[in-house]
């Protein structure tokens, strides 16, 4: 019988433990599979994600609040690669120099188009007509150079809507996703940017995200620390402010 990756669903007001809960998933039932190519295979246990994430994991996004057995803790420069600071300096590099992709450069710099700004200017709109847009989003995916890539982007899509009362939700799509060691970081410094270019020039604020993956796996090389992840019963900085440390 053919095994298929499974789909998974997680709905959650907790960021770390929705983090935590995929981890487990995708250890306990993912499916083994080699992608890549010849040249360089690499074996993955993998799914399909849908996250729904509110409330309290909304301000765990933006205050920049990382689970503590999350292997990457440098989120501050990381947030850093999505500013128009950190674009001029990086544009002016030597091609050598440079990624094979930025995502901000793939957002704000669209064969000419700068699509954050639009993605602003277009909340703008809905929210003083007071109507919903299903039509806003920004885009990466170029098929001229993605398609056959050997390194396309892993992000393709960011939709903003407005839901009234100044609030805004938001959806993110990936084709492919590092779960164990990027998951977090990813989230943590694309909202980062929205709130900062998109959302709070409008005065809105996020109430929910939505984050899709087609594949969100683990290299197998990293199930031994995969499998030490827990779930958490608070944020771990909540309880430090409370004084539960």
């Amino acid at each position: 019988m053919m095994k298929l990756a499974p789909t998974m669903l997680i709905l959650e007001d907790n960021f770390h433990n929705a983090w935590a809960r995929a981890v487990q998933h995708v250890l306990r039932n993912g499916l083994k599979i080699i992608i890549g190519d010849p040249s360089e295979p690499k074996p993955i246990r993998d799914a399909c994600a849908l996250f729904e994430l509110t409330g309290d994991a909304i301000g765990q996004i933006e205050n920049h609040e990382l689970h503590p057995q999350f292997p990457f803790q440098h989120i501050d420069h990381y947030c850093r690669e999505f500013t128009r600071e950190y674009l001029s300096q990086y544009v002016e590099k030597p091609e050598l120099e440079r990624f094979s992709y930025l995502y901000f450069e793939r957002l704000a710099i669209y064969d000419g188009l700068d699509q954050i700004k639009l993605l602003c200017d277009s909340l703008a709109d809905q929210k003083s007509a007071k109507i919903a847009s299903n039509r806003d989003q920004a885009i990466t995916w170029h098929p001229k150079t993605d398609l056959g890539s050997n390194s396309p982007p892993c992000l393709q899509r960011i939709r903003v809507r407005y839901s009234g009362n100044d609030c805004v939700e938001v959806h993110i799509t990936w084709r492919s996703r590092d779960l164990y060691t990027a998951w977090q970081a990813n989230i943590v410094a694309i909202i980062d940017m929205l709130n900062r270019e998109v959302i709070r020039p409008n005065q809105c604020k996020i109430v929910k995200l939505v984050d899709y993956a087609d594949s969100l796996h683990i290299y197998e090389s990293d199930t031994t620390e995969a499998k030490r992840v827990k779930l958490l019963p608070e944020s771990p900085q909540k309880q430090m402010r409370l004084g539960v440390y």
